[in-house]
């Protein structure tokens, strides 16, 4: 009779590798501020603070009126939608600066759907063109 003690090990690799496998990952927005510039709202907006990277870099001080006028009235719209507490989308603007959905965009919570779509139908004066804009928000 052979002994059991050489699959002792062998079960101990397949316990390991399936709970190595069975746990979720988060998205780097979930566990990591967005490093950009960043800007804290009043109580009253929904919105605790925020931050804004753009590419190209250096544009983020001409999209911060933008954000943050537009993101109390953003989040209150998408409140009933589900996502996590600090989402994460990105949009751009086109020739004239009029905000615009990236192409690659679509993914993310329902949340972030939601409020790149409130973004982007949120008529912007004065923004820089050609410029992609991400904006993660932590909500109160």
């Amino acid at each position: 009779m052979r002994s059991s003690q050489p699959l002792a090990p062998v079960a101990l690799i397949a316990v390991v590798l399936a709970l190595v496998g069975c746990h979720t990952r988060s998205r780097p927005a979930d566990s990591a501020p967005l490093a950009g510039v960043g800007f804290m709202l009043p109580a009253a907006s929904g919105v605790e603070r925020g931050a804004i990277v753009t590419k190209p870099p250096g544009r983020e001080e001409s999209f911060l009126p933008f954000v943050a006028t537009g993101a109390g009235n953003w989040v209150g719209a998408c409140r009933g939608e589900a996502g996590g507490p600090a989402p994460l989308f990105t949009f751009k603007t086109d020739g004239r600066g009029a905000p615009a959905l990236v192409r690659s965009e679509g993914g993310g919570t329902a949340r972030e759907r939601c409020l790149l779509a409130r973004a982007i139908a949120t008529p912007g004066t004065g923004l820089p063109p050609e410029t992609q804009v991400t904006v993660q928000l932590a909500l109160r």
